[in-house]
């Protein structure tokens, strides 16, 4: 059994009415305070409606260079870091898209660009049909309460000198989707009770909250503007393993009582596994191939998905022989020519170290970014 089938199970346990829910430090709350039923994993198809999110080739260069007096003195040249590079991709209403990678690969870069936090350097971001870069425009600050964001760390991102009640209110008031005190106090206890806590929690300060319910108080802030779009920035990998079991559920059961559109930012191949639809796996800025969650988790195609894949432990203590993820991500400021993943690549050749793979579709609806996988090499 590899760790993703026991995490898997971890979660499913994390189900039963004795713990659902809950943190293992929280007292007095029963699980039906969610204001959901637990459900199984996702099985429903694809949205065949038109995308909600449309990413078209985009990118993002941050100038990392030294002071211009350094550079005319050193003579030293412009550093510029290719941090996202010709990346497109589609969401569909209602579905989790995830992005995995090692880190620095431009996962966060990405779930900021499509937040409005950072512009592309080029390329396009659509949601809903409307250009992402117009969120300055008046129409485009009516948008901004339909997408927000979960941060990964939930003791950095909710401010401690501000009350639950202020923090999960400054959507609402910010965006100016509920007027008049009582009306945003009743809000402010229904999120509340949704991500599984209390009414009364409102009057408290984030530190008198676990790791686990800090990350719920996040999700209700984020549920304040009744969005459409979720980015969600590692929500769990500050977590140990029983609350992250428990967020990831309430994550579930509030987009099919919702129904939201997830894009999930991950390194953790078994969360992946467990609530994502498709996923798309990302090495050094570039998308390397894309496919549907099943498919990818059972026939990885590409080279640097299938080196994560058996890199997974197995613990049922069969023996299994695994193989370690070889190499390290070379330098972004100077990656390599042609295939970045080459030098790591146990398939490469001439072609490989001179012309980048474009990410081409398959039959079944997956993409792939590989000479190798293109030209059936064995």
């Amino acid at each position: 059994m590899s760790l993703i089938e026991r995490f898997g199970e971890h979660i499913e346990r994390g189900r039963e009415p004795s713990e659902s829910g809950r943190d293992p430090s929280e007292s007095g709350r029963e699980p039906s305070e969610s204001g959901h039923e637990p459900s199984s994993p996702s099985t429903t198809a694809p949205n065949t409606a038109a995308p909600l999110v449309v990413v078209d080739a985009i990118a993002k260069t941050f100038d990392v260079s030294p002071p211009w007096l350094n550079r005319i003195l050193e003579g030293k040249p412009r550093l510029l870091l290719h941090a996202v590079d010709d990346v497109s991709f589609e969401i569909a209403r209602g579905e989790t898209l995830a992005l995995v990678g090692e880190s620095g690969c431009g996962k966060s870069t990405i779930a900021r660009m499509l937040v409005g936090l950072y512009k592309p350097s080029r390329g396009q971001v659509r949601f809903d049909g409307v250009d992402l870069s117009e969120l300055g425009s008046p129409a485009g600050r009516q948008m901004r309460s339909r997408l927000q964001m979960i941060f990964q760390d939930p003791y950095a991102s909710l401010n401690p000198r501000w009350k639950v009640a202020d923090i999960i209110a400054e959507p609402i008031r910010v965006h100016r989707t509920m007027s008049g005190k009582d009306a945003i106090a009743a809000r402010i206890e229904a999120l509340l009770k949704q991500v599984g806590l209390s009414g009364a929690d409102a009057a408290k300060y984030p530190h008198q909250f676990s790791g686990g319910q800090r990350q719920r108080l996040s999700i209700a802030r984020a549920l304040a503007s009744r969005p459409e779009f979720l980015v969600c920035d590692e929500p769990t990998s500050a977590l140990d393993v029983s609350v992250q079991a428990q967020v990831l559920n309430l994550m579930r059961d509030i987009q099919r009582a919702d129904g939201l559109t997830y894009l999930f930012i991950s390194h953790n191949l078994a969360v992946v596994n467990h609530v994502a639809d498709r996923v798309g796996v990302m090495y050094l800025g570039r998308i390397v191939e894309l496919a549907p969650k099943r498919r990818l988790f059972e026939m990885p195609q590409h080279p640097y998905t299938r080196m994560l894949l058996d890199a997974i432990p197995v613990i049922d203590g069969s023996g299994q022989m695994r193989t370690a993820v070889s190499g390290e991500v070379p330098n972004p400021l100077n990656p390599p020519s042609g295939c970045t993943f080459h030098p790591r690549c146990p398939l490469a050749r001439e072609r490989c170290r001179s012309e980048r793979p474009l990410l081409r579709q398959s039959a079944d609806g997956s993409q792939v970014a590989c000479h190798a996988i293109e030209e059936n090499w064995s």
